[in-house]
């Protein structure tokens, strides 16, 4: 079997004008993370991301750490992440009058606000009542499945791999796995942490999970304070 350690981005720029970077607590986050397995001597025979920028500053961040060269990587756009924003857009273009979208209208800065919005533009995407998406939920499921079957193909008895994707990826990846609702992939979705690990044992034929959002390398005292969602 081989190990697929499948890690979430650190923190992205919300609310910048391009959150598709680290921010400057996302590059301590990557950073510890690449600290935490270089201190357990794990070396990754693979190293796979997204092809978003927040995958790649993330990647470059752990390997940073762990001396590792970052040259060989395989990106998979497979792995990106739905686009929130044109989803949010056709949603408020839909439904103005949802009080959540209102909510978020009145106090675009909160971040509790904006997931909750998203909560349910995403379960109105599941369940294909938006009109005009770039990107159907059926669409987007079907590529993070795409992903998962070339991470398979490629696998190599006792290899580790190290993947970096995004919430709505990972979380659609695990749930494919575990044959999950849609809603359930959702709520797992506005539960991952940033750089939280999602690990699976796997080969050509079969995968399983065995860890979940994991994020040894946060939880310790003065640490604490850099676990984000966002």
């Amino acid at each position: 079997m081989s190990e697929l350690f499948l890690v979430r981005h650190a923190q992205a720029s919300f609310g910048s004008s391009n959150y598709d970077q680290l921010s400057e607590i996302g590059m301590r986050q990557s950073e510890w993370l690449g600290g935490y397995f270089d201190s357990l001597r794990i070396h990754f025979d693979r190293l796979i991301c997204g092809d978003m920028e927040r995958h790649r500053q993330t990647l470059f961040g752990i390997c940073n750490r762990m001396n590792l060269k970052v040259d060989d990587r395989i990106e998979l756009c497979e792995l990106n992440e739905y686009d929130f924003s044109d989803l949010i857009l056709a949603f408020s273009n839909q439904f103005p009058e949802n009080p959540r979208l209102l909510e978020v209208q009145a106090d675009s800065s909160s971040k509790e606000k904006h997931y909750r919005l998203l909560r349910d533009v995403l379960s109105a995407w599941g369940r294909n009542e938006i009109a005009e998406v770039g990107e159907t939920w059926h669409v987007f499921s079907d590529r993070v499945f795409a992903a998962r079957k070339q991470i398979q193909a490629i696998a190599k008895t006792g290899e580790k791999v190290l993947a970096i994707g995004s919430g709505g990826s990972n979380s659609t990846f695990m749930g494919q796995v575990l044959k999950t609702p849609i809603e359930t992939i959702f709520d797992l979705n506005l539960q991952s942490k940033n750089t939280g690990i999602n690990r699976y044992f796997y080969n050509q034929s079969k995968i399983s999970l065995v860890g979940f959002n994991g994020t040894p390398h946060l939880e310790m005292p003065e640490r604490f304070q850099y676990i984000t969602y966002a």
